[in-house]
């Protein structure tokens, strides 16, 4: 084990070289002996010493209790005072430094070894407090659960910085507010009251500092050391993502049900009115809509038959027989790909609506296609909020369902009405030679 470097500061020479040889006797490497509390200052940067021996009474400007807060604010390392003064006033000045020790001449060197021994001990344990605690703050900083502790008044004695930031807060500015004021009223005080009474309690709960947050919150009472409830230490977790993972999940579920459902209904085919305004019913519901239209294209090739939803016919009467299709409809249908404008007036292929219609203030529509066949369109509007992409997704699914029920409905049509004529020329090819045979007879 190397040996601890002492550096001595005492005014007297003769004292100091006893003192010296006393330490060197004691197996310490003194590292320099000086007289002024200036040079102490100077050969403390300079020597780099484990520990410093400090006359309070030096001779110069500057004396020892000086020197030590000088050496102090710029190294750290442990002082011991040693002075034949011992009053009151000198020993209130030096406690100010924050001394490791304070010896008295004169002195044993069972005494010397002593305190110095102990000053190493204590120095060697602070050192490693702060380097704990340094580290503990580098952990709160880096971690993105807001961790705190609060007294049993509910106001924040601790919070952890790191997080904050991204919530727009600033640790400091929130240090001695109440848990209730910095995250919101509501059911904190509640569950605080709960742990200061020795549960360990979890809740959550929504958060809005500059939009919407999610949180999930463990609380735990926090004790003394003679195991005394005095606080609470708590962990705010934004579990926001893991939230509206879990609705998308519960939506997705709902959709595939929901799709499930009507394709079930229209397998076997009913009327095109009927497909129509299944479709409408299902395209509303799962996408929030006002408003909804679902129309196809007949054997000549018109787009007819039109099926508002309830609203649209109330609202406003279109030409259910109309063939005309411009602006953002007619685009669609030209290129057969979604369309989807949450400010169709900005859109440089919208023509406007009619006078008296409906206003149109978001817009989404698909084309309903079959093996690149068009069949169809369905269109929404009116949500109450923009459409994104997973309204556009449902679109697209139940335009495929339209598609595919329109276009079978259609040709079981055109089979009944063909199988219909065959019989009807059957039927009169029978009494064609009916009457044959019986003129012959």
């Amino acid at each position: 084990m190397s040996k601890a470097k002492v550096m001595v500061v005492e005014d007297e020479s003769i004292v100091a070289i006893d003192i010296s040889q006393r330490l060197e006797s004691l197996g310490y490497q003194v590292t320099a002996t000086v007289s002024t509390g200036e040079k102490a200052v100077e050969m403390a940067e300079k020597t780099r010493p484990d520990i410093i021996l400090m006359d309070i009474v030096l001779k110069g400007e500057m004396d020892g209790i000086e020197a030590a807060g000088e050496i102090t604010k710029r190294m750290k390392v442990p002082i011991i005072y040693i002075t034949a003064y011992s009053d009151e006033e000198t020993l209130k000045r030096a406690k100010i430094t924050g001394p490791f020790g304070y010896i008295i001449k004169p002195f044993e060197d069972r005494e010397l070894h002593s305190v110095i021994e102990v000053a190493l001990h204590k120095h060697q344990l602070e050192r490693r407090l702060a380097e704990n605690d340094e580290l503990f703050r580098a952990i709160i900083s880096s971690i993105r659960d807001i961790l705190f502790t609060a007294d049993s008044d509910e106001s924040l004695t601790m919070i952890s910085p790191g997080p904050l930031a991204e919530y727009g807060l600033d640790a400091d500015e929130v240090q001695g507010k109440k848990v209730s004021e910095v995250f919101g009223d509501g059911i904190h005080s509640e569950m605080i009251e709960r742990a200061l009474r020795g549960e360990t309690v979890s809740y959550e709960w929504v958060w809005k500092p500059k939009g919407k947050f999610h949180f999930e919150t463990t609380l735990s009472p926090l004790r003394d050391f003679e195991g005394n409830i005095n606080g609470v230490v708590g962990v705010h977790r934004d579990v926001t993502e893991k939230e509206l993972a879990r609705r998308a999940l519960e939506r997705e579920t709902a959709i595939n049900k929901s799709l499930a459902e009507i394709s079930k209904k229209l397998l076997p085919p009913p009327s095109l009115e009927e497909i129509s305004a299944s479709i409408i019913e299902r395209a509303k519901k799962l996408t929030g809509s006002r408003y909804c239209m679902a129309g196809f294209f007949e054997s000549d090739g018109s787009l007819r038959n039109y099926f508002p939803s309830e609203e649209v016919g109330k609202e406003c009467h279109p030409d259910a027989e109309s063939t005309e299709m411009g602006g953002l409809w007619n685009l669609v249908l030209r290129k057969r790909e979604p369309v989807l404008v949450n400010d169709p007036s900005s859109h440089p292929e919208s023509t406007g609506v009619p006078e008296g219609h409906i206003e149109i203030k978001n817009f989404l529509a698909c084309p309903a296609l079959l093996n690149d066949e068009l069949v169809g369109i369905l269109a929404v509007s009116g949500k109450d909020g923009d459409y994104d992409e997973r309204d556009l997704e449902v679109m697209e699914r139940l335009a495929d369902i339209y598609a595919i029920a329109i276009h079978r409905k259609i040709e079981e049509d055109r089979v009944r009405a063909s199988e219909e004529k065959n019989r009807a020329l059957v039927q009169k090819f029978l009494k064609i030679v009916t009457e044959v045979l019986e003129e012959i007879k």
